[in-house]
């Protein structure tokens, strides 16, 4: 059964005085943690394993939902440094031996669309799928060059007029086990971290096809206290 990898290492600064004890991921949305929305999810979508990856004050989310959730097994993975979204995916390389799933605490979808990634069948001829999505201000992202439903390229904050596309990266991925490689590859962006978007050009640049997933439904993105009253009244 495939496993899911969630990011769930962020001290969310600015959601403070909320995160002032507890991690983001722990921050209520309609009475229940950030991370347990997509908890939920995978649980429905029969994942079989779920990897978190904490750090900030990781003692109040790992208390909470310990070794499993509602029967499904839970590992928990200690990235000591926030260096980035390749880092923290980097540290699942023991424990996935085929395609997985990366998901972010803050970003939350319709079930519709994990489960279309989980479809094994429908994706066996590519190495990783990125799912985008159609904004009205895509330079604000990382936004997607592709043809023919393959990825050609990640254009982080294009100046406005000069983007490749509207359709933007969401940040959630299924990977082959050639993205570790890749990931092995990465330096350090500008901002000192190893982005994992970084990390999927070097394996274009290797010749891996990556499919772009466009997703249509709704997404709610958390990461300010505007947006997480924002999500209380959508959700």
């Amino acid at each position: 059964m495939m496993k899911a990898v969630i990011l769930a290492a962020g001290k969310g600064v600015r959601l403070r005085p909320l995160t002032d004890n507890v991690p983001k991921a722990m921050v209520k949305l309609k009475g229940k943690p950030l991370l347990e929305w997509n908890m939920e999810i995978l649980k429905e979508c029969g994942i079989g394993e779920i990897l978190i990856v904490d750090g900030y004050r990781k003692e109040a989310l790992e208390k909470y939902f310990g070794n499993s959730y509602k029967g499904i097994p839970v590992k928990y993975l200690f990235q000591e440094k926030q260096l980035g979204t390749a880092d923290a995916i980097r540290l699942a390389d023991k424990f996935v031996k085929g395609d997985f799933l990366v998901l972010s605490t803050d970003v939350i979808v319709e079930k519709s669309l994990v489960e279309e990634l989980c479809i094994i069948d429908a994706f066996e001829d590519y190495d990783a799928i990125v799912v985008g999505r159609k904004v009205e201000d895509p330079w604000r992202y990382g936004v997607l060059s592709y043809g023919n439903g393959e990825l050609k390229d990640i254009v982080e904050k294009p100046e406005p007029g000069k983007e490749p596309s509207s359709i933007v990266n969401v940040g959630i991925y299924r990977f082959n086990r050639k993205i570790f490689g890749a990931i092995k590859l990465t330096e350090k962006s500008e901002r000192g971290e190893y982005e994992i978007t970084d990390s999927i050009k070097i394996m274009l640049g290797a010749g891996a096809k990556v499919k772009v997933l466009l997703y249509k439904g709704n997404c709610i993105d958390i990461g300010t206290k505007e947006e997480l009253e924002k999500a209380e009244k959508e959700i």
